[in-house]
């Protein structure tokens, strides 16, 4: 199913947090810790949803000790599904969108998205 999640998984580089996505609309953040016993331990999933959009890729992004980052490679096909002639379909640029979890206020916000001239299928994480 495409709203899913469970087709796309991200992990922090540090190993902090990991993103699960669905091919449409549907991300999930999950904080990782360890308790005083050195188990694992994930947190309730925090919600980084986005209405008409599907999703090709997700990767996590190396930041250091900053807050976790995950790009995604995404497109936004609410004018597509509204027109019927099929020409913004052909016209919708595909995006690199940027997604931050707060560690300190647990919100996973949209950082930044950047409209890309090309289409790509993959993302790849680079150290």
């Amino acid at each position: 199913r495409r709203i899913v999640p469970g087709q796309y998984l991200a992990v922090d580089p540090k190993g902090r947090a990991v993103m699960i996505g669905a091919v449409e609309k549907q991300k999930l953040v999950y904080i990782l810790n360890r308790d005083a016993s050195a188990r694992l331990t994930i947190s309730s999933p925090l919600e980084a949803h986005k209405a008409h959009t599907l999703v090709f890729s997700v990767v996590g992004v190396d930041v250091g000790f900053e807050n976790p980052i995950f790009a995604c490679l995404e497109i936004d096909y609410e004018e597509a599904d509204q027109d019927p002639t099929g020409e913004a379909a052909l016209t919708t640029p595909m995006t690199l969108t940027f997604y931050e979890l707060d560690l300190g206020l647990n919100h996973v916000v949209r950082k930044y998205t950047e409209s890309l001239e090309e289409h790509a299928n993959m993302l790849i994480a680079v150290p």
